[in-house]
């Protein structure tokens, strides 16, 4: 039922997708962009202070530029960086195909969500990783999702919550994303538009050669 409502096979015609909009990180509104290309590329920009911060995935190597570091030279992303960011990259989402990606999924229960009904299925993902998504049990949307992952020997667990759902050339998506860690807002996500299927280079996610 959440394939069919989300609609899921539309998504898998998609080849590029482009989310804009604004991120709020601590009280300040920053324009963002959010590319996609199948297979497995991704490239993340936030425009802070004028200056722009970018995360992408080739689909082989991770690289981010983070010019308040007083440089910007593109920098290999860590190996746990590199795993969090190509997971990202992956359109449908770690719950669609989970079987054929070699994950494990089970029903843990119907749960209450702010005073809506949701199914809580748990992901554990081929690397141990684990992911809850919070189905709601009326309209079959992603309401709520839980990542632990590991990060440094660390265990690091965060959700985000998705609503304000409009249809994108047959897809439900959601337009309002928040992100939490430890029960505290991290980054809020207002999208503008989502961009279906336009010509995007693959140069955009290859790691730029190093200024001389």
């Amino acid at each position: 039922k959440y394939y069919t409502t989300v609609g899921v096979d539309k998504m898998k015609e998609w080849q590029t997708v482009t989310t804009i909009g604004k991120a709020s990180m601590q009280g300040t509104e920053y324009p963002f962009r959010l590319i996609m290309k199948r297979p497995g590329k991704i490239r993340i920009e936030v425009e802070i202070q004028s200056m722009k911060m970018i995360q992408a995935f080739d689909g082989q190597h991770a690289w981010t530029v983070t010019p308040w570091t007083g440089s910007t030279d593109a920098q290999d992303m860590t190996a746990d960086e590199t795993k969090i960011i190509k997971e990202e990259a992956d359109f449908e989402g770690s719950l669609y195909n989970w079987r054929e990606k070699g994950h494990k999924a089970e029903f843990i229960g119907k749960e209450n969500m702010d005073g809506s009904p949701a199914y809580n299925i748990k992901v554990t993902k081929a690397d141990g990783d684990i992911e809850n998504f919070y189905i709601d049990a009326d309209d079959y949307v992603i309401i709520k999702g839980v990542s632990v992952t590991k990060n440094q020997g660390n265990e690091i667990v965060s959700e985000n919550l998705n609503s304000n759902f409009k249809e994108v050339n047959g897809v439900l998506l959601p337009f309002t994303i928040e992100n939490k860690s430890k029960g505290e807002t991290v980054s809020h996500f207002i999208v503008d538009k989502y961009e279906i299927n336009t010509e995007v280079s693959d140069s955009l996610f290859i790691k730029p050669v190093k200024k001389k």
